[in-house]
């Protein structure tokens, strides 16, 4: 049995590959057409595991293209390798419904928000009391008037943390809001399960 994770670059860009390449995973990274640049920290971890990552840069820039591409790929993967465990790395929970779909078949398969949820940080000073600040903060804002977008949300915590707010806690307090179920996400519009 092979693990295989399928990462959505088109919605999560914080892949940190290093947390899991003692983990021996087989790793496909899916490229949006109008995508042209990957941060270098991605590229060197990538080197790192030679063989085992492979890019897959998706033709056409329609709404879920890059959704169906991943869909169509793990359906071929799953008629060879059934016994394989999957991960779709993405927070679009647009996947879910396949995925229910196909563990009803007897196949390993399951959507992760973050890397994290399959290496967890090593860090021991992890922003618990920023990301409290955080949930705090936005069960008081009106729903309407939640932050709708990814980068929108990004920018009200900072502002909300202050600017010295490192980019790396920035995501982790995100990719946990993601991971406790308090945020989703749909067509790139972030659903809110306050």
């Amino acid at each position: 049995m092979e693990k295989v994770l399928l990462v959505d670059f088109e919605n999560v860009q914080n892949v940190n590959l290093g947390q899991i390449e003692k983990f021996d995973y087989r790793i496909y990274v899916f490229i949006g057409k109008s995508q042209s640049k990957i941060p270098f920290d991605l590229v060197r971890e990538a080197q790192k595991l030679g063989g085992k990552l492979e890019w897959i840069k998706i033709d056409g820039n329609r709404s879920n293209a890059l959704d169906f591409h991943i869909a169509y790929y793990l359906g071929n993967q799953i008629e060879r390798n059934p016994n394989n465990e999957y991960l779709i790395l993405s927070k679009d929970k647009g996947f879910d419904p396949l995925i229910r779909f196909i563990t009803k078949q007897n196949v390993k398969c399951r959507r992760i928000n973050s890397i994290i949820e399959i290496a967890p940080p090593v860090k021991s000073d992890s922003p618990n009391e920023e990301y409290r600040k955080v949930l705090d903060n936005l069960k008081k804002i009106e729903k309407v008037k939640r932050p709708r977008r990814r980068n929108t949300l990004t920018k009200h915590i900072k502002t909300l943390l202050g600017k010295t707010l490192t980019d790396e806690i920035c995501n982790e307090i995100i990719d946990r809001l993601f991971i406790e179920g308090v945020l989703s996400e749909e067509n790139s519009k972030l659903i809110y399960g306050l």
